[in-house]
């Protein structure tokens, strides 16, 4: 089967116009009827009828099968693309969110100069819910992600390394700072600070509320984490954000205070690589030296 033949139908049938496709690809409208011609010839069925007395062009239920097909025919092409170019740089696109780009992965750097490879990485740093998109849509290669549950997705390969647990942030001036533990219900009047949605935070707060059955105000939402705790320090407001967020020497002007409902959500580290990918060497050394990542144990 000729991909460009799919790439024709595909927009055939998607602007019902023989001159528009031909236009579009800059070829001419008999390439264009040809190539339908000989899908049709392959799956021995019509797949475009041509209501010439109404000037309509009609997709059949072949034919809309077929696009169906093309569709994910084309993406798994593409993506096949991006791939085997990927291979010839030798480089290896890592997706790595800030928060744990910053608590956990510089334990590693060492290991990974060691053995040649934290020069042949292309990182992108962007929170996890835009990294899982960009390793499903062939961006990004291997990730380490957070997610509020355990990865379950047949598209994807998840590697689960550890967990840890959310806690509320507030500062050592508010009236809470020193309870230690607390009920998510008792924030229902408090203001909060929070990052935004590339980040799996708000989910975690979302089952939160769900679960208390109340809806505190969210004031403000930033992709930097340290602009939150500044303006939690200042007492403006407060937070939830994974435990390692907030660090020894932050505890002196914060305090974290353990969320005593029992909900399911917490804040998961995994690997994450498209399901079928093929490593090169080097991708496979770097996920078993990802593999040795240290997730402090709650």
């Amino acid at each position: 089967m000729n991909t460009k033949d799919l790439a024709y139908f595909k927009a055939l049938v998607e602007k019902r116009n023989f001159t528009a496709v031909a236009k579009a690809f800059n070829v001419s409208q008999p390439t264009v009827t040809q190539a339908v011609k000989r899908l049709e010839r392959e799956f021995e069925d019509e797949l475009v009828h041509v209501d010439r007395a109404h000037s309509r062009t009609e997709i059949t239920r072949s034919g809309l099968l077929l696009y169906e097909k093309a569709s994910s025919i084309t993406a798994s092409l593409n993506l096949a693309h991006q791939e085997i170019e990927n291979a010839k740089l030798s480089r290896i696109r890592f997706g790595l969110p800030p928060i744990i780009g910053s608590l956990y992965f510089p334990s590693l750097a060492g290991q990974l100069l060691k053995d040649g490879l934290l020069q042949r990485l292309d990182v992108v740093e962007t929170g996890s819910g835009g990294l899982l998109n960009s390793v499903k849509n062939g961006e990004t290669d291997i990730a380490l992600l957070a997610s509020v549950l355990p990865l379950h997705d047949p598209s994807l390969n998840v590697i689960h390394i550890g967990s840890r647990p959310f806690v509320v942030v507030v500062s050592r001036q508010h009236r809470l700072a020193n309870r230690g533990s607390v009920f998510f219900k008792e924030l229902a009047d408090e203001e909060f600070i929070m990052l935004n949605r590339k980040f799996v935070h708000p989910a975690a707060f979302k089952a939160y509320c769900q679960f208390a059955g109340v809806n505190p105000p969210v004031i403000y939402k930033t992709p930097d984490i340290s602009w939150i705790t500044s303006l939690v320090k200042e007492n403006l407001g407060i937070s939830l954000l994974a435990r390692d967020v907030v660090s020894s020497s932050d505890e002196e002007e914060l305090a974290c205070l353990k969320v005593l409902d029992p909900v399911a959500e917490r804040f998961n580290v995994s690997i994450v690589t498209r399901q079928g990918y093929v490593f090169t060497p080097d991708e496979e050394h770097f996920v078993q030296d990802l593999r040795q990542l240290k997730i402090p144990q709650s």
